[in-house]
């Protein structure tokens, strides 16, 4: 299969090794000149491209049988509403455009996020796929429907879309790096809810779920996380101030995200569950706060 992976980082990166371990044929872009050398160590064809340029995805699209989109907004760039409504427009939204217009009919695997739902399901026992969606303004979840938009209405049965806990992987500097980055950089504020459950997602959870797609060409939306319920952001962050003598953290709730289980159950019934994304060691914090 002759694969294209639009957003060589975490999960991308990721993602095509599996892939070509597979036996597949893996191109990836990156929107850094810097990076090509280092990526061509792991694959032969590495593309520099935005995903907001339409000639230059249709032209790495050519031929293609899947397309990947594990391009996602950086989170330096992402903590005000601002900053968002940008960063998130053109790589999440225009990006898909730029893929739905393309000639061809390859199967798509996008990556969205479980910040869509907000706090519209928190009447239920637990979030599936079906339930309401935020109506909140903020460009974060604002942008991700608007993504999934495009890929389910312009791809239609060729289209997966990933709803995503969290992603983390030894590249990402862990929790407790980033609660000490918030209080020192963004004076101890956080743009999310405090009662939101954190749920998370291995990046080696995340590649394998794009190669299980991929393989099994599902469809439609499915939430990919781990099945375990874990602490709140507010039990979990705190927890982890107090042990690094810092005080707690301001939450402004400008990001939502659900305080009631996720259900997993419709990608579990196509034969994929997230085994290694629950992090019981960091997560125990919360129990130990």
């Amino acid at each position: 299969m002759k694969v294209l992976i639009i957003g060589a980082g975490l999960v991308g990166t990721a993602a095509g090794a599996r892939l070509r371990e597979l036996g597949h044929d893996v191109a990836v872009t990156t929107t850094t000149p810097g990076k090509v050398e280092g990526l061509r160590e792991g694959f032969e064809e590495v593309l520099v491209l935005r995903g907001s340029d339409r000639d230059a995805v249709r032209a790495a699209m050519a031929g293609r049988d899947a397309v990947v989109v594990a391009a996602g907004p950086s989170a330096q760039t992402s903590m005000t509403p601002e900053e968002r409504a940008v960063t998130y427009r053109e790589i999440l939204v225009e990006t898909a455009e730029s893929v739905v217009a393309a000639d061809g009919a390859p199967y798509l695997v996008a990556l969205s996020s479980l910040s869509v739902y907000g706090t519209a399901a928190d009447h239920l026992d637990r979030v599936a796929e079906d339930s309401p969606v935020t109506e909140s303004s903020d460009p974060s979840p604002t942008m991700f429907l608007a993504m999934e938009k495009v890929y389910l209405e312009g791809a239609g049965e060729r289209a997966c879309v990933f709803r995503c806990g969290d992603i983390f992987g030894a590249q990402d500097p862990p929790i407790e790096a980033k609660i000490a980055m918030a209080h020192q950089y963004l004076g101890g504020s956080v743009p999310f809810s405090a009662d939101a459950l954190f749920y998370r997602l291995a990046v080696e959870d995340a590649a394998d779920a794009v190669v299980h797609a991929l393989e099994s060409r599902i469809t439609g939306v499915h939430n990919l996380t781990h099945p375990e319920t874990p602490p709140t952001n507010a039990a979990l962050f705190d927890a982890i101030s107090a042990a690094q003598s810092l005080p707690a953290l301001t939450y402004r709730d400008e990001i939502a995200s659900p305080t009631r289980p996720i259900s997993v159950d419709r990608l579990g019934e196509s034969g994929f569950v997230a085994s290694r994304s629950y992090d019981a060691d960091t997560l125990a914090a919360a129990d130990r706060g």
